[in-house]
């Protein structure tokens, strides 16, 4: 097959993408922080796009891979370098602290005018056979997807919809910013040659909700974890983490308050990042349940390794969902060998078709939680069962490697259709 060049437009941060950007703020801002007590601290995120683009430099005899992001505490304002034949451009993004400030104070919708000319004129550069947007809703770097030129198809992969029913009722936002991103999602969504999705759900509503240009590819993320029990001395009895905690962690211990008290020895530590708000609201009603002792923050932590490191510090884990199909901290926590306590979604009881993987009640009933804590807490050997099934059913998913393939077989698929009107193989489609 022909080589291919193609554009990423994404985020993430790792320890190699920190390396090279020297990140860091300014006096001024540093000082509002401090005061604000929101701290500068750098750290991983989207770990699916790092795991992506280690399996693409196993694979650049195919594909010619140019990766553009914002970078979110340069200080320079631009950084562009070379790792491993992957082409990197970071921007400096345009969302200051400041900006987010002004913009809320004054009622201000982003644009993100500069953000769009630097991606507009990478692209002009490059000249790419294809664009991928990885993740509609990131609205920084996502709304370049108007702005790509009608000559090179462009391709949106879905990580959640913002416009699926329920989305607001069940995530931490604003009702002013959830109709302002969910409409330029939707706009995007309409506006791309072709979007990438596995989800049922989202497939589901996209086909019967949304005009789309071409059928819906099912392309995945990279968030297939290597199953690894390895052992780490046990501190905790459960965990729930996340990136940013606030996603459900109201409903974690609301449960683990409930399996306290018929056991009021056990441990949860809550690992991710903690607004200060939002500890002060969880402190008020942890005190108020009485297990100020058996409840710990362990905040943010700088990498991926690290989260991992800590998750495993516990026997298992409680990850209740609200909005999400299934969620990447679920995947980690059973190939860390973790038997995993969650609630029932669209996605999460395909976890269990083939065997008994994962713990799972109605969202919401925190007694049913509970009980479930308790059932791996009491039973030694039904636990074991719980950590050796998800180890299989974590191992049975399609490796990083098979989804990055599938998405090269998706890039020349949507460019054969593009230019000759080519139908796309009904392997690769929803």
């Amino acid at each position: 097959m022909t080589k291919l060049k193609i554009v990423w437009i994404c985020h993430f941060s790792n320890e190699l993408v920190r390396k090279h950007l020297k990140e860091g703020i300014g006096l001024l801002e540093s000082t509002v922080r401090k005061i604000i007590k929101r701290p500068f601290k750098a750290y991983d995120f989207a770990q699916w796009n790092t795991n992506a683009i280690r399996e693409f430099e196993k694979l650049t005899d195919e594909v010619e891979l140019h990766v553009i992001s914002p970078g979110y505490f340069m200080k320079v304002d631009e950084s562009v370098f070379v790792e491993k034949q992957i082409r990197y451009y970071f921007f400096k993004d345009e969302r200051s602290l400041f900006d987010k400030v002004i913009n809320k104070l004054l009622d201000r919708k982003p644009s993100y005018k500069i953000n769009r000319t630097y991606i507009k004129n990478k692209i002009a550069e490059i000249k790419p056979d294809l664009v991928h947007i990885i993740g509609a809703e990131n609205l920084n770097y996502s709304l370049a997807a108007l702005d790509v030129p009608k000559t090179i198809p462009s391709f949106v992969q879905l990580q959640t919809l913002m416009i699926y029913p329920g989305f607001k009722d069940n995530y931490p936002i604003s009702a002013h910013s959830y109709d302002y991103k969910s409409s330029r999602e939707r706009n995007i969504i309409e506006n791309v040659d072709y979007v990438g999705s596995v989800s049922k759900k989202i497939v589901s509503y996209l086909k019967e909700n949304v005009k789309l240009k071409h059928p819906i590819l099912s392309t995945n993320l990279a968030l297939t974890e290597p199953v690894d029990f390895s052992y780490e001395k046990k501190e905790f009895d459960f965990v729930y983490f996340a990136l940013d905690i606030n996603k459900s962690v109201d409903f974690a211990i609301e449960a683990f308050a409930i399996a306290c008290k018929e056991n009021p020895t056990i441990t949860l530590d809550l690992v991710g990042e903690c607004s200060v708000a939002l500890k002060a609201q969880l402190d008020s009603r942890i005190a108020e349940l009485g297990i100020e002792k058996n409840v710990f923050f362990e905040g943010k932590l700088a990498t991926h390794d690290d989260v991992i490191r800590q998750v495993k510090k516990s026997r298992f884990a409680i990850l209740p969902l609200k909005i999400d199909s299934v969620s990447g901290t679920i995947r980690e926590a059973m190939a860390c060998g973790l038997p995993v306590v969650s609630t029932i979604t669209p996605g999460t009881p395909d976890l269990n078709k083939n065997r008994e993987s994962i713990l799972l009640s109605s969202s919401g009933d925190f007694d049913a939680m509970a009980n479930n804590m308790l059932k791996l807490l009491n039973d030694d050997e039904f636990a074991k069962k719980i950590q050796k099934n998800a180890g299989i059913t974590a191992s049975e998913r399609a490796s990083n490697e098979q989804c990055m393939r599938k998405w090269i077989a998706a890039y020349h698929a949507c460019i054969e259709n593009f230019k000759n009107g080519t139908p796309i193989p009904q392997e690769l489609l929803s």
